[in-house]
């Protein structure tokens, strides 16, 4: 009686839910592609081509380092609500080096929408500083030089955090591999009013080595390619920094410089005090001179100046967009991958290594 009872529940289901498969059912039935994403993957599967598909959902996370020469091309500056840009723009100040060095994390989540075409956002955490060179130098009307400061240098560190979205375009054949990849991005930093926008295209060739004649989820890819970095839709930014985060030792220079020549004029005035008669003209003068010192000096430390807001316009551009990449992805299984990518060129260097974790999501009725 059970055994009919089993045998007629199983030819209702079968009548009333004619295409309703398990998930067992559509795992041992390779005809079936089980998962919701990429949009023809059922045609692929059909095809012959399903096993070849990475699973569709993925979650990255890298760590990134970065190294870029960049120029000046426009500067303007405003100190206490004096603009100055007149005597201090970018060809006064003669900046001989400008540099960005970057590192952090990216966190990038994405989903393979069709077989060759992968889309994502992402967001990253980094921290960084920039070095500046400079050596001041004015000129009269002829070009001749007037005025001309030792060069000295500045560095500033930063924090910003980058969001963007991207997309991936992949094809494959007997192993080899080319892909493509452009994204745009936008970065908020504390030293700048405005956000930067920021366009990144590439191109990779590789090819595919399986590491296990038994197991083919086990793969190694070597590539080779280009990437062009640079800043889209940027007309300059407006910055606020204070002086002593740009010149952080410049008021102890400043102290020093007057110490030093107060002791200087001390120790002259011990010198003429032999005949305080004769040199009492000049000894007066010496003190005179080493009180005006300690007011000067005092004023100066009391005034704030060396923590004044420095309001400044810059634009800067990269020396160099291209650089060349080499990199190799390692599949571990479906689910992880291993991920390292060095580019370099004259005024660049970039390095990225990160895990991949990727998923999928079934559809309905084979849940």
């Amino acid at each position: 009686m059970k055994t009919n009872l089993s045998l007629l529940s199983v030819l209702l289901c079968t009548l009333l839910f004619p295409n309703t498969l398990t998930a067992q059912d559509a795992e041992s039935d390779s005809t079936i592609y089980p998962y919701v994403l990429p949009i023809w993957g059922q045609k692929a599967q059909d095809r012959g081509f399903g096993d070849q598909l990475q699973l569709p959902f993925g979650f990255n996370v890298n760590y990134v380092n970065a190294f870029i020469d960049m120029e000046i091309t426009e500067f303007g500056l405003a100190i206490a609500g004096h603009d100055l840009s007149g005597v201090v723009n970018k060809e006064t100040l003669n900046f001989t080096n400008v540099n960005a060095t970057t590192n952090g994390l990216n966190y990038r989540a994405d989903a393979w929408v069709l077989p060759f075409l992968d889309v994502y956002a992402l967001f990253s955490a980094v921290t960084g500083g920039t070095d500046v060179s400079l050596q001041p130098t004015w000129t009269d009307a002829t070009g001749e030089t007037i005025l001309q400061l030792p060069e000295f240098s500045s560095s500033v560190e930063f924090d910003a955090l980058a969001y963007g979205i991207g997309t991936t375009f992949i094809f494959g054949w007997e192993g080899y591999f080319l892909s493509t990849d452009v994204n745009i991005s936008r970065t908020d930093t504390e030293l700048l009013k405005d956000q930067v926008g920021y366009l990144t295209l590439s191109a990779r060739v590789g090819h595919r080595f399986f590491l296990n004649k038994n197991n083919r989820d086990l793969f190694v890819a070597p590539y080779f390619g280009m990437m062009y970095r640079n800043f889209v839709g940027s007309k300059g930014n407006n910055g606020t920094i204070n002086m002593d985060e740009v010149f952080p030792d410049l008021q102890d220079t400043f102290d020093t410089t007057v110490d030093a020549k107060i002791q200087a004029n001390d120790d002259e005035i011990a010198m003429l005090n032999s005949n305080p008669i004769q040199n009492a003209g000049e000894i007066a003068k010496l003190t005179a001179e080493n009180a005006a010192l300690n007011t000067i000096k005092t004023k100066v430390d009391d005034s704030g100046v060396f923590s004044t807001e420095i309001d400044y316009f810059i634009k800067k551009d990269l020396k160099q967009t291209v650089t060349f990449q080499f990199g190799f992805n390692l599949q571990l299984n479906k689910h992880w991958m291993v991920r390292g990518e060095y580019g370099v060129a004259d005024s660049q260097r970039f390095l990225m290594t990160g895990l991949q974790y990727r998923f999928g999501v079934k559809k309905r009725g084979l849940q």
